[in-house]
C-alpha cells in the first residue's frame, strides 16, 4: 500500500469514527443517556486529536523535508564555497610559486649581472695592469736604450781617445825612432 492510499484510508476511517461518535452523542442526547453522549463526544475528540496529531506529524515531516532540503542546499553551498576556497588556495599557491620563480629568476639575473660586472671590472683592472706593465717596460727599455747609447758614446769616446793615444804613441815611436836614427847617425859621424 502506498503512502497516499494509507492517508486516504486513515481519512475515511477518521470520518467514519467521527460520524459514529456524533451519532452516539445525538443518540445519547435523544435517549437522555449521558454516558452514551459522553462516549460519542470522546470518540469525536479522539478523532480530532488523531487528526491534529496527523497534521502535526505531516507538518513535522514537511519541516523535516524542508530541513533536509536546507541541509542539502547548505551542503551544496558549502561544497561550492569549499571548491572556491580550494580554487583560491590553488591560485594563491600558484601565485606564490610564480613569485618564488620570479624572485629566483631575478636573483639569478642579478647574480649573472654582478658576475658580469665583476668580470668586466677584473678585465679592466687586468688591462690597466697590462698597460702599466707595458708602460713600465717601455720606460725601462727607454732607460736601457739611453744607457746603451751613453755606453756607446762613452765607448766611441774611449775608442777615439785610444786611437788618439795610439796615434800619439805611433808618433812618439816615430819620433823616438827618428831620434834614434839621428843619434845613431850622429854617433856614426862622430866616430868617423
Amino acid at each position: 500500500m502506498t503512502e497516499n492510499q494509507g492517508a486516504a484510508s486513515e481519512a475515511r476511517s477518521d470520518f467514519v469514527d467521527k460520524i459514529k461518535g456524533r451519532a452516539k452523542e445525538v443518540a445519547g442526547a435523544v435517549t437522555n443517556n449521558d454516558e452514551l453522549a459522553d462516549r460519542g463526544r470522546l470518540e469525536q475528540a479522539e478523532v480530532e486529536r488523531r487528526r491534529e496529531a496527523e497534521a502535526t506529524e505531516t507538518a513535522a515531516a514537511l519541516e523535516i523535508e524542508e530541513a533536509q532540503q536546507d541541509i542539502a542546499e547548505t551542503e551544496a553551498e558549502a561544497d561550492v564555497a569549499r571548491q572556491s576556497v580550494e580554487d583560491r588556495t590553488d591560485a594563491s599557491e600558484a601565485a606564490a610559486q610564480n613569485d618564488r620563480l620570479r624572485a629566483h629568476t631575478t636573483a639569478e639575473a642579478d647574480a649573472m649581472r654582478d658576475a658580469e660586472q665583476g668580470r668586466v671590472a677584473a678585465e679592466a683592472q687586468s688591462e690597466r695592469r697590462i698597460a702599466e706593465a707595458t708602460n713600465e717596460r717601455q720606460q725601462e727599455e727607454a732607460r736601457a736604450a739611453d744607457e746603451i747609447s751613453a755606453a756607446r758614446s762613452e765607448y766611441d769616446e774611449k775608442l777615439d781617445e785610444a786611437d788618439a793615444l795610439e796615434q800619439e804613441a805611433a808618433q812618439a815611436r816615430e819620433r823616438a825612432a827618428r831620434a834614434e836614427r839621428e843619434a845613431a847617425s850622429t854617433d856614426t859621424e862622430e866616430t868617423k
